[in-house]
């Protein structure tokens, strides 16, 4: 099929469908992919790299009128469109899509899909501040993916470190992992200044302990290192 087109329709919309599904995997690959991704869509199997390739097609065309026209059925639908909406260079056009999509999302994998690359750091700290503030589970863990991309700048770790500690009574784990992560890489980029959040903070004690351990798991930390962090990691509370 032709992906590179001046305007898509719901007709050439579902042409592209039809195509899609004869993309399937097997049906192993693609109940694999339904437990390890945990979703209520449906699954074709090893959907990344092809939500990829058709993307990189796609976005040679008017490739708006395609996320404007599609309806999000399965995974690879809602990672094609995550993947196309990154391509958007006007914040505010991106913003705006990015909004809506997020709502859709039911699942970690498109959540991490998202790239937040080349993009004004202080306008992403003010897009990942209105998702914390959401109901939803994983808008939640978008705003806190979009961290990843602000903490290359070292300027901004005291932002970082302090929308941590704003997730003291968060509960949601795939929050919470995606915050630990988030933590991990902290430690390895900024290692001095992450130790002493680690001494002072007031985040939840899954995040530190979680974060440690994959600090801990990661071949980028240095055994010494690792030792140093079994000094922070909290003790559970025992209630009688």
């Amino acid at each position: 099929m032709n992906l590179i087109k001046d305007f898509w329709n719901k007709e050439s919309v579902e042409e592209y469908k039809n195509y899609a599904n004869t993309l399937k995997s097997s049906e192993f690959d693609c109940n694999w992919e339904k437990r390890v991704v945990n979703t209520n869509l449906e699954c074709f199997g090893k959907t990344s790299f092809k939500a990829k390739e058709i993307a990189k097609q796609i976005s040679k065309g008017n490739f708006i009128s395609f996320i404007q026209n599609i309806k999000i059925e399965n995974m690879l639908d809602s990672l094609l469109v995550g993947n196309l909406i990154c391509k958007i260079k006007n914040f505010e056009e991106f913003e705006f899509f990015l909004k809506k999509f997020v709502l859709t999302i039911d699942n970690w994998a498109s959540c991490d899909n998202l790239k937040f690359k080349k993009r004004d750091k202080n306008k992403l700290i003010n897009l990942s501040e209105l998702f914390l503030k959401s109901n939803m589970c994983f808008v939640r863990r978008v705003g806190i993916s979009i961290w990843f991309e602000i903490i290359k700048d070292e300027n901004f770790i005291d932002n970082c470190f302090n929308m941590l500690n704003s997730l003291k009574n968060e509960n949601e784990y795939y929050v919470n992992m995606c915050a630990s992560w988030l933590l991990a890489e902290l430690y390895i980029k900024y290692k001095n200044k992450t130790i002493e959040f680690f001494k002072n903070n007031n985040t939840n004690d899954f995040i530190i302990n979680k974060a440690i351990s994959k600090c801990k798991d990661s071949f980028r930390v240095e055994l010494k290192d690792k030792e140093l962090l079994n000094n922070f990691k909290r003790k559970k509370t025992v209630t009688s």
